[in-house]
């Protein structure tokens, strides 16, 4: 059997695509209790809550002497795009750990997996420093952003993938063939590897088309709360229920961008305060026109002068009357100027994805109806609805493995969808079958 050793593991979704007959997992570490227990209950695995700064890491090391294959989904919050991008953040250094763990334990492939802004943020430096630093310890270093929708999960969600293999030999790694097609969404930079449903890219002739969230979870509109995982946080907040309810499919609040995918604040006074009609096309003037170039070139939108709104109006308008949106928080001042309140924090929250699409990516946040209502319910999406996007099992079990709501919302959002990392095993297999074959490799003992 082909030995694995697993690093910053989390609750175990890239681990679960090794966990067959074919590879056996030696040990699996992640400094988070609440993962290493999940991962525990589920996988059946030697883990352990550990460090990997500390010197019990280089104890472990020398205890587990060798492995076949290291894994590693490096933590990734410097380079995430939903939080800060923090070029010192130290968590972006924590790939040394696993520089050190491959190093010692001289495995014939390791994979690595990130974010995708990793190759995008500060000039893609970090990529090559990787690549550098795996190069100096004897291997060849190659990374795709893979994108999950791909490989037939339910979901958009784009990661880095670091593979690793011994200079010393011949053979080369094959990446796992796509099986469905998916696109690139909106913001999202392009890269050589985004697969449509005519890409020649991996020479596939027919692609299924992307797994919809209706098709992942349809079956569990009529489960209730005795279905494993099949629960929310808590119920909804008069003003969370509220929006939900005024927000349709495909749509999300949004005061910043002018189309059929947004709800604007001003549509919900019984949450965020009446307004007339000669208020409303004051606001919906501004939003349509804060972003136009003529005006200025914040990235975000520009202020307008109380001037440039009377006449795109074409309304009379005093201060006095700007400066009562003001107080009804719907504008805000800016040197003299107004702009809207929600141009800055109502940026997509709320957002009720569509039925017959993949879901957005999943975040650890899915708890709240503030980031992604369910499609037809008005409510988050549940633990076993979230799990099942990320290609979660259903027998893979959270609750029962006595961890609480918010960390199962937390450790399913942060892991890598089995069924990606099934892709990524199958071809390790693949990977290892040849070296096999040519006799270019013994396999190590899985003993401890």
């Amino acid at each position: 059997m082909v030995s694995v050793v697993s690093l910053f593991s989390g609750c175990g979704g890239l681990d679960l695509g090794f966990h067959d007959d074919f590879f056996k997992l030696k040990a699996a570490y992640d400094n988070d209790a609440a993962a290493v227990k999940c991962l525990q209950f589920n996988l059946k695995v030697p883990s352990k809550v550990l460090d990997v700064t500390s010197e019990d890491f280089n104890i472990e090391l020398g205890r587990l002497k060798t492995a076949d294959i290291v894994l590693g989904g490096f933590p990734c919050q410097g380079f995430s795009k939903a939080g800060p991008k923090n070029n010192d953040d130290p968590r972006n250094q924590l790939y040394l750990a696993m520089l050190k763990a491959v190093d010692q334990l001289n495995p014939a492939i390791f994979i690595g997996e990130n974010v995708d802004g990793l190759a995008q943020n500060f000039n893609g430096s970090f990529v090559d420093k990787i690549i550098a630093d795996f190069g100096a310890i004897g291997y060849n270093v190659e990374y795709r952003i893979l994108n999950a929708v791909n490989y037939g999960v339910p979901q958009f969600r784009r990661r880095i993938i670091f593979i690793g293999t011994r200079k010393s030999y011949t053979q080369k790694f094959s990446w796992p063939n796509p099986s469905h097609y998916g696109i690139t969404r909106n913001g999202e930079f392009k890269t050589e590897w985004d697969v449509t449903e005519h890409s020649d890219l991996f020479n596939q002739t027919t692609l299924k088309p992307a797994k919809t969230i209706k098709a992942a979870i349809e079956d569990l509109l009529e489960k209730d709360e005795s279905f494993p995982d099949h629960k929310v946080t808590e119920k909804l907040k008069k003003n969370d229920l509220l929006i939900v309810q005024s927000i349709k499919q495909g749509q999300k609040l949004c005061n910043v961008r002018f189309s059929d995918t947004s709800v604007y604040t001003w549509q919900i006074p019984s949450v965020f305060g009446e307004t007339t009609e000669r208020e409303r096309k004051i606001l919906e003037t501004i939003g349509k026109n804060r972003r136009k170039k003529i005006y200025g070139d914040i990235p975000n939108g520009n202020p307008l002068s109380i001037e440039v709104i009377s006449d795109l109006t074409t309304l009379d308008i005093s201060k006095k009357e700007l400066d009562v949106l003001v107080t009804k928080k719907y504008l805000r001042t800016w040197d003299s100027k107004y702009d809207l309140t929600g141009a800055m924090f109502c940026s997509g929250l709320y957002k009720r994805p569509s039925w017959n699409e993949p879901s957005p990516t999943v975040l650890t946040v899915f708890h709240s109806p503030r980031y992604l209502a369910h499609p037809l319910k008005v409510r988050p999406f549940t633990i076993r609805e979230c799990a099942r996007l990320q290609s979660f099992p259903d027998d893979f079990k959270f609750l029962e493995s006595g961890i609480s709501v918010e960390d199962s919302y937390r450790l399913i959002g942060n892991a890598v969808p089995p069924l990606l990392a099934k892709s990524l095993s199958n071809s390790v297999k693949e990977y290892f079958t040849n070296l096999k074959n040519k006799h270019e490799t013994h396999l190590t003992t899985v003993a401890l």
